[in-house]
């Protein structure tokens, strides 16, 4: 029946941490039976056989399984037929499935993760054309875009690269001399377009692959070598610590929802297991959507809840992968997860949903070097970051009057006309704010504090300013309203046509705040409010208009981000709550980029 056998050259590639023996597939092979419900005879079953310079083991058998749009009350099941196809080549294991699954033991026994770097030499080659990309954003903010999927003929020729540095790859489609490859380094999945394939020409391409992997040397696509780069997990200097970690909120989403072979979420008890609804298992993620400090002490990593002492978790760096160990969070107690294929309590590899998070790499780990993050499993380096962070220092501003300012609007009098000295907004007004059209637009349906429209300058310019007033700091918890606004009325730059005659109404009329009717007029300069609609229009519908958002702060001192910048540079870590700050920051400046709308921070010298 072996003979029969047609699969497509797609297939996991796996680092061989020991080498296989009979008995380890034969009990492979017992477990993935004796998991399954009602299982036949085997259509196939082979251990171990030579083929060239490679041994593949495979097994096709078919069972019952409830069917996917029937509740379980239903008692009916559908058979279907599973196989699996395992071939060791060198130092590598490839493996082809349907329907069936390595368990976890086996995985965790045998099978490594094989390092980016290697994939991107093998598929990625200098000669490569790219055609399609899944990216990750290196933040772990929730305000910041966390994927995007860019797909063209060519894609070095249709994608600007201004913060590409700032994305990790998870998957590619490229095309080749030799054919069209598609890669996932995150997964070790690798394939080719091509006619299906019997098992002498699968086992036969795996030895191809496998030998490209071996590869120490050889010319990447320099396309690829504009987003984050992979490092190995030994090259991280001793001085160098974990500072924050977060969960990937996203693919934990999407092995639940999306996922055809996905998993649910189980709560247990001393009853039966009871799959968790959806909105409860949204409450899940929602709790789990936190960044977490990492405190490091006597060389233990230790995890904490943010602003608190207490330990919820440790983080232990192998050669190999970071390892989350023993995570408590109250959101985690009694909830399991188990295949969704299988009839609910039956699944013999689930585990507690802390373990999974671990075992399928679902976290994010930031450094005191900021250009490092670990992210699905790997470690990668921003290279726009060597040498002082210039890159993040061109989207700060300077503003001498920040430096002096005692609070955010100042008091208010019925008959002021004008907001109080020495306060940002008077800054944004002053000083910061050069358009020849400036609208307050503070409170209600507010874009941002300030809209300014430039029509005298080429290109015309948009420019929203949110201002916000704190203490001098380094820490990320001024920023964060701001950051989120700002983030929030990106899609608001445009001026939209059908929202703008409410705005102008209520720009037409005196500002009022804490119950005080000033006659600070909301039109601060522009003219007319029929001269201003009109210059409203006529840049929202210019082709080359210029976008700009700016958050201003009397909170940062740039001169103060410079030093620990440059002492990061030479190789001083700066504190955990810098860390936060700059990664919340670049979220910003990066969503911005992706909206096509340049971003900056104004703050005091």
């Amino acid at each position: 029946m072996i003979e029969n056998l047609e699969i497509g050259r797609s297939g996991y590639y796996y680092q061989r941490k020991r080498p296989l023996s009979n008995e380890a597939i034969d009990q492979l092979f017992r477990s993935l039976r004796a998991q399954t419900r009602h299982p036949s005879q085997n259509l196939f079953r082979i251990v171990r056989t030579r083929l060239g310079e490679a041994r593949y083991s495979t097994i096709c058998f078919s069972y019952e399984r409830p069917p996917s749009f029937l509740a379980p009350e239903a008692g009916v099941a559908e058979r279907v037929f599973g196989y699996l196809l395992i071939v060791e080549h060198s130092l590598h294991i490839a493996v082809f499935k349907s329907g069936l699954d390595l368990t976890s033991s086996f995985k965790g026994a045998f099978l490594g993760k094989i390092a980016s770097e290697r994939v991107e030499r093998a598929i990625a080659r200098h000669d490569a054309v790219f055609e399609k990309l899944r990216l990750r954003n290196m933040s772990i903010s929730p305000l910041a875009l966390r994927s995007k999927t860019l797909e063209a003929r060519d894609l070095e020729n249709a994608v600007a690269t201004s913060s590409a540095s700032r994305f990790i790859p998870q998957g590619y489609s490229v095309r080749r001399p030799d054919g069209v490859y598609s890669a996932t380094p995150t997964t070790g999945r690798i394939a080719v377009r091509s006619d299906r394939a019997d098992v002498e020409a699968a086992v036969a391409w795996v030895a191809e692959i496998s030998t490209l992997l071996e590869l120490e040397d050889g010319a990447v696509s320099g396309f690829i070598r504009n987003f984050a780069r992979p490092l190995e997990l030994t090259a991280i200097p001793p001085d160098v610590r974990p500072t924050f970690i977060g969960i990937d909120i996203i693919g934990l989403s999407d092995v639940l929802f999306s996922a055809d072979d996905g998993v649910r979420l189980v709560r247990t008890g001393n009853d039966a297991a009871e799959a968790l609804l959806h909105t409860e298992a949204e409450a899940v993620l929602a709790a789990l959507d936190q960044p977490l400090p990492i405190v490091t002490e006597s060389g233990v990593h230790q995890v904490r809840l943010d602003g608190g002492d207490a330990q919820v978790a440790t983080l232990r760096i192998g050669n190999t992968r970071i390892t989350l160990r023993g995570l408590e969070l109250p959101a985690l107690v009694g909830i399991s997860v188990e295949r969704r294929d299988l009839p609910l309590g039956e699944d013999p590899n689930a585990m507690p949903l802390a373990r999974y998070i671990d075992r399928e790499n679902l976290f994010t780990v930031l450094f005191s070097d900021l250009a490092l993050a670990y992210i699905d499993g790997s470690l990668f380096r921003d290279e726009a970051l060597a040498g002082g962070g210039e890159a993040f220092l061109a989207h700060l501003q300077v503003e001498a009057s920040l430096a002096t300012a005692d609070s955010e609007k100042g008091a208010f009098a019925a008959e002021q006309v004008a907001f109080a000295p020495n306060s940002v907004f008077r800054s944004v007004v002053d000083a910061v704010a050069n358009d020849d059209v400036l609208l307050c637009d503070d409170l209600g349906d507010e874009w941002a504090d300030f809209i300014g429209v430039s029509t005298a300058t080429s290109p015309t310019m948009i420019s929203f300013y949110h201002a916000k007033h704190g203490n001098q700091s380094l820490s990320a918890s001024a920023f964060h309203d701001s950051v989120g606004q700002a983030i929030k009325n990106l899609g608001r730059m445009s001026l939209p046509a059908s929202m703008l005659p409410n705005k102008l109404a209520s720009w037409n009329g005196r500002y009022r705040n804490n119950g005080v009717q000033t006659e600070i007029a909301r039109m601060i300069r522009g003219g007319s409010p029929d001269e201003i609609a009109a210059k409203l229009d006529a840049v929202r519908s210019a082709p080359d208009v210029l976008q700009r958002v700016f958050i201003v702060t009397s909170s940062l001192s740039r001169a103060q981000v410079e030093e620990v910048l440059a002492a990061a540079s030479h190789g001083a870590p700066p504190t955990p709550h810098f860390v936060q700050l700059y990664w919340l920051l670049m979220s910003y400046f990066s969503a911005c980029t992706e909206m096509g709308v340049r971003g900056y921070v104004v703050c005091r010298p």
